[in-house]
């Protein structure tokens, strides 16, 4: 029997019968609290509780975030090193050969780094196939200008190269003591930001100073001031090199000199801070930097070496 309710005009207790919609409603009532109530315990346990696998791959995340900003870093200075060597590059081959650097375009990794930041996989095989296809080219066609080079060199007169200045002027040379190179550097005795036209070695007095090139002697000066004493050499094809701020001269006007002769030693004539050689490279009459001119008795890593010293050297000696 159901419930019972008390009818006013029976005057009696009868049984309480509700639609059947009554107990539909409730039914969907009880649900729908049920419903929410498991959305509310998902929650709960969602926003402060974790599963194991869901640690791991939060710390999985964050190592990932962090080697990423490493690698970013990285690829930065990277870029930074790449681009100063391209420049210094076209210096050096517009300088020994006369001509301007081969337009290589290098591989675009712009699409690559955009790619880095999302996880599709596929493009990103693709991507890495086509740089690898692209530096295959690259390669092949930097080994026929060097096989062109390679060429153009055994067809040359070796006496001609032996008149390129492509030796350091001071046997044994500590790479640490290399000093200012050419351009704008502060000038020790002005205090104030110069041209410098050659590159400073810094080296006690009396130290052996040999000539970098065949050539001729063209004259050999001795002044208390700016440069000293100092020797030119001229090496016959456009070529001039000069030897300043020597304590000695071993040489005379006129006089044949081979590369690699004993022509002088260092002092600190002239108007020089300490003692060093000042070295200089000229090109009918236009000042080089000299640094692009020891390829011949550097590797490459010492040639990096050097040049990382004198980047770093702000202030000349004279």
């Amino acid at each position: 029997m159901g419930r019972l309710k008390y009818d006013k005009e029976l005057l009696d207790f009868v049984e309480d019968r509700h639609p059947a919609m009554y107990h539909v409603l409730r039914v969907l009532k009880f649900v729908a609290y049920t419903l929410a109530l498991v959305v509310l315990y998902y929650l709960v346990f969602t926003l402060f509780f974790s599963s194991e696998e869901e640690r791991r791959m939060i710390s999985e995340r964050r190592l990932i975030e962090r080697e990423y900003d490493a690698l970013s870093g990285q690829v930065t200075l990277l870029e930074n090193v790449v681009g100063g060597l391209e420049v210094k590059d076209e210096a050096i081959y517009r300088e020994l050969f006369n001509t301007n650097f081969p337009d290589i375009s290098f591989a675009d990794t712009s699409l690559m780094q955009a790619l880095s930041d999302t996880a599709c996989v596929p493009q990103l095989v693709d991507m890495t196939y086509l740089a690898a296809f692209r530096l295959g080219r690259e390669f092949d066609l930097c080994s026929m200008l060097i096989g062109a080079v390679a060429d153009s060199l055994s067809e040359t007169d070796p006496d001609m190269l032996r008149r390129i200045p492509s030796i350091m002027p001071i046997a044994d040379f500590p790479l640490g003591n290399v000093g200012a190179s050419l351009g704008r550097k502060m000038h020790p005795f002005y205090k104030e930001v110069v041209f410098h036209g050659g590159l400073d070695l810094v080296a006690p007095a009396g130290v052996e100073v040999r000539t970098t090139a065949d050539g001729t002697v063209k004259s050999v000066e001795r002044a208390m001031k700016l440069q000293g004493t100092r020797i030119v050499v001229d090496h016959g094809n456009g070529y001039e090199t000069v030897y300043a701020h020597l304590s000695d001269v071993l040489v005379r006007k006129g006089q044949q000199v081979s590369r690699g002769d004993v022509i002088g030693r260092s002092g600190n004539s002239g108007t020089s801070f300490a003692p060093h050689l000042h070295y200089e490279v000229l090109r009918d009459g236009r000042q080089l930097d000299p640094l692009c001119f020891f390829n011949a008795e550097l590797d490459t890593d010492s040639y990096a070496e050097l040049l990382m010293y004198a980047a770093n050297t702000g202030q000349s000696l004279d």
